[in-house]
């Protein structure tokens, strides 16, 4: 492959100054908006020994080993569970890192992709020593900010230096314009008595243990001899796979996609079953769809980005979709379940605002009325002005 020259727009270029003025920094960027090229601009512009942390095996080699090729990174390898190839630039997972972190001891710069992902405990204890050692270190994330709080430990060490929010990339015109609509899609009496069993279990958690989900797991009541909020946690999950498998929801998501007929078409779910009853429920009515789940085999997933848009037109994936992964160009999204996170709304919309002249995006958010799912879209639209 030939080399091609990097070319930033202005803001990329700003991100890539200021970070290398900062030399231990955080880039917050919302999805779109192009961070691992400010990532490798960087890099290129240092001309050291680096290792770059991701997430997963499946963004070394679909998202950033193409792109060091294409910009003309030489020596690049992989150290991961199926590679152990050291290179001037050097990809590997988080997982492999904390299990050797005596990799940083090869290089002195760092890029850590989806920085977030340092708050976990094992990360904090065997990496964030290691890269706080390093003399140059690039964190990349569109929401660094952590619910536990974990957050404060490495954004001491490596300091926000460049923040652009979605609202600011729609305001810009960095990213495609987005419109938002919300369709109902109402339960059935029985899942009415699910959703309202479930929530009573929660809210009587939240009452008895306290607002810190993470504690509830050791929060007893001894008049009733029960883990209250084992309880509460459990009914959480439950009460989120039946949002993802409401009946009417299946029918409600057909209708979009028979409004966008030719168009790619994203789905997001919580639930690998509700995806799959979808599928089933899209191609007994004629569609082609795929499911992209983390049940989805490696080599498996990259034939599916790679059909998608020729053998069918719309992707259902619950979760795997979200952090990192180079996607088709595709303008439409459909959200029919989400957890709370501020970071997995931001994630979600990028998929479908990447820049585009003349694209107009279109967010459909299939809600239970009655329910949690009805803050999604007052959510979702204080996000696009903020």
């Amino acid at each position: 492959m030939n080399e091609e020259a990097i070319s930033l727009r202005p803001y990329q270029k700003d991100a890539v100054d200021i970070a290398l003025k900062a030399k231990k920094s955080t880039v917050k960027a919302a999805t779109g908006t192009g961070k691992t090229i400010i990532a490798i601009a960087w890099l290129k512009e240092l001309d050291r020994d680096a290792l770059i942390i991701v997430p997963t095996q499946a963004l070394i080699y679909q998202a950033w080993a193409p792109k060091l090729e294409k910009y003309g990174l030489a020596e690049v390898g992989q150290f991961y569970a199926y590679a152990k190839i050291f290179g001037k630039t050097t990809l590997t997972t988080f997982s492999s890192a904390t299990s050797h972190p005596d990799l940083l001891d090869r290089v002195d710069t760092a890029v850590v992709d989806e920085i977030h992902h340092l708050g976990a405990q094992s990360a904090l204890l065997r990496l964030l020593p290691k890269l706080k050692e390093k003399e140059y270190v690039l964190g990349l994330s569109s929401v660094p900010e952590r619910e536990d709080q974990s957050h404060h430990f490495f954004l001491n060490e490596f300091p926000i230096c460049y923040d652009l929010t979605l609202g600011d990339a729609l305001k810009k015109g960095l990213v495609s314009p987005i419109l938002v609509e919300s369709i109902p899609a109402p339960m059935t009496d029985q899942e009415k008595a699910h959703y309202l069993s479930y929530t009573e279990r929660i809210q009587r958690a939240f009452r008895f243990c306290g607002p810190n989900i993470l504690r509830w797991t050791r929060c007893y009541d001894p008049n009733t001899k029960t883990y209250v909020g084992r309880q509460g946690v459990a009914a959480m999950s439950k009460r989120k796979r039946l949002l993802s498998s409401i009946e009417s929801k299946k029918g409600a998501v057909l209708g979009i996609i028979e409004k966008h007929a030719g168009e790619r078409v994203i789905l997001f779910s919580e639930s690998v079953p509700a995806v799959e009853a979808i599928k089933r429920h899209l191609e007994e009515n004629g569609v082609a769809c795929e499911t992209f789940t983390s049940h989805t085999e490696p080599w498996r997933r990259m034939e599916i980005l790679d059909q998608w848009g020729t053998n069918f037109n719309v992707l259902l994936s619950c979760r795997a979709l979200e952090e990192g992964l180079d996607v088709n160009e595709v303008a439409v999204g459909i959200l029919i379940t989400s957890g709370k996170s501020k970071r997995q709304f931001i994630q979600r919309i990028g998929r479908v605002i990447r820049p585009v002249e003349g694209k107009v995006a279109r967010f459909y958010v299939v809600y239970s009325p009655e329910t949690v799912e009805e803050t999604y879209t007052s959510t979702i639209e204080k996000l696009l002005t903020s």
